[in-house]
């Protein structure tokens, strides 16, 4: 079940309602840290640290491109090398810098922390959070704009934290 993010009026009252509905529906029970990760707008391994206590890093699992997209899968890990959360990225090239997608094809860094570094003025748009039963975990969808641009589209799937 994924719960699209409502166009317009309040965003927390909305996300409350929707978290709420898939503990219901699915005789869950939301961690804090769950629910904070599913409507932060910020950058997730700077929240997953704070909220872990611990440094986080990313493993780029897998990347491959194309003429006009990068994809990529990438598992956040904590400092005792658990997983966090576990990434799909679709990285659209041409709506964005040179040296972003340079820093992206290294697999170094995170897309969090690239942006970051690179002070690049972002804004995260949240789609759709749900819950998949078949694998027990809680997801997220949203994109990163840029100058007006979809930069990033992530499918982010939350462990329990």
């Amino acid at each position: 079940m994924a719960g699209a993010i409502q166009k317009n009026g309040d965003f927390g009252s909305f996300v409350l309602q929707n978290i709420s509905e898939l503990e219901r529906r699915f005789g869950i029970k939301l961690g804090l840290a769950q629910k904070t990760l599913l409507v932060d707008n910020c950058t997730t391994e700077q929240v997953l640290s704070v909220l872990t206590g611990s440094t986080v890093r990313v493993n780029v699992v897998e990347q491959t491109e194309n003429e006009t997209t990068i994809s990529r899968e990438s598992v956040i890990l904590d400092g005792a090398d658990r997983p966090l959360i576990r990434a799909h990225s679709k990285i659209f090239v041409c709506n964005l810098p040179r040296n972003i997608v340079h820093q992206i094809r290294q697999k170094k860094l995170g897309i969090g922390k690239i942006i970051a570094n690179s002070q690049l003025e972002t804004f995260r748009k949240i789609l759709a959070v749900g819950y998949d039963p078949t694998k027990r975990s809680v997801f997220r969808r949203y994109q990163i704009i840029y100058q007006k641009n979809v930069a990033f589209e992530i499918f982010e799937e939350l462990a329990e934290i």
